[in-house]
């Protein structure tokens, strides 16, 4: 009898654990989204839908687009970015979109980023583009199909963040 109740005392701790942690995780869960913490579903898809927009209607004449859907993410330590990249809810990488047009003809270079803010509440990252003339004008990468001479020589890198103020 007494191992049955052992068991059975075992067994409801781990039961009570699973429930609670399962429980805390859907509370905590509801709380960020209503504090702003995270990207809602509804905006995530009001994202996808005007990005998907962008790339079926913004074609202007004479560019090319480079990176056709592949990302364009520049990286920033830890104590700049935060627990944001560690939850595509709340990550640069689930509410950014990039894009680089490139003209043959006249050499000039757009580079171009869509992003969805958190909230100005937040400390976040709200956006980073670059160009390495290294990656999007060389002969010895996957992207050489882009190459023109015509192209100057340029790194470009650009960082946006917000940050709440501190009273």
């Amino acid at each position: 009898m007494r191992k049955y109740k052992l068991v059975l005392l075992i067994g409801g701790y781990i039961s009570a654990f699973i429930i609670g942690g399962y429980t805390y995780g859907i509370v905590t869960k509801a709380q960020m989204v209503n504090a702003g913490d995270v990207l809602t579903e509804e905006s995530r898809e009001k994202f996808q839908s005007m990005t998907k927009e962008m790339e079926e209607n913004f074609k202007p004449d004479n560019y090319e687009e480079l990176l056709k859907g592949n990302d364009n993410i520049l990286t920033v330590p830890d104590t700049i970015l935060g627990p944001q990249q560690e939850d595509i809810t709340k990550s640069i990488f689930g509410r950014q979109k990039n894009y680089i047009y490139k003209n043959k003809t006249n050499g000039t270079i757009v580079l171009l980023s869509i992003s969805s803010r958190l909230g100005s509440q937040h400390q976040q990252w709200q956006h980073s583009i670059y160009y390495s003339n290294a990656r999007y004008n060389s002969l010895d990468n996957e992207l050489k199909e882009y190459y023109s001479d015509i192209y100057p020589s340029i790194n470009v890198y650009q960082y946006s963040f917000e940050k709440k103020d501190i009273a």
